[in-house]
């Protein structure tokens, strides 16, 4: 394969990630990293790195469509991003040292785990506490 079809292949997979990504809100990551390693026979370490560098212009992207529709909620995630960003500095540091074998298998742990959560129904909507019903209507 050469450079032009590695090229065309990424970017196909990149846009299938971002489209699937922002509608179910899992993260590209989640498609494009096995495909980089399993389709492309990409390095995982690379394939993680560029993962993260594409999922930071996919999330901005389909942040900002939701913040203009109103579904967000910027408090939440400020917090998040704070927490996140912080999380994400110690992975990598981690990430570095750890064998690609070892989080291959994280990695399909996280993603077994993340497809049985999925499968689950939605637990049933918790009713209000009669005090928060009737602070609200008033």
């Amino acid at each position: 394969m050469n450079l032009l079809e590695l090229t065309a292949l990424v970017g196909l997979v990149s846009v299938a990630a971002g489209f699937l990504g922002a509608l179910t809100g899992l993260g590209g990551g989640v498609v494009i990293t096995p495909a980089m390693v399993l389709l492309l026979g990409i390095d995982l370490h690379y394939a993680m790195g560029a993962t993260l560098i594409s999922v930071i212009a996919t999330s901005s992207g389909a942040a900002a469509a939701y913040v203009r529709e109103g579904f967000s909620n910027i408090r939440i995630g400020m917090f998040l991003e704070i927490a996140s960003t912080v999380g994400a500095v110690c992975g990598a540091f981690a990430a570095a040292k750890i064998s690609p074998s070892i989080l291959g298998g994280l990695f399909g742990i996280v993603l077994l785990h993340s497809a049985w959560i999925s499968t689950r129904g939605r637990p049933a909507p918790r009713h209000a506490h009669p005090v928060q019903v009737l602070h609200h209507h008033q």
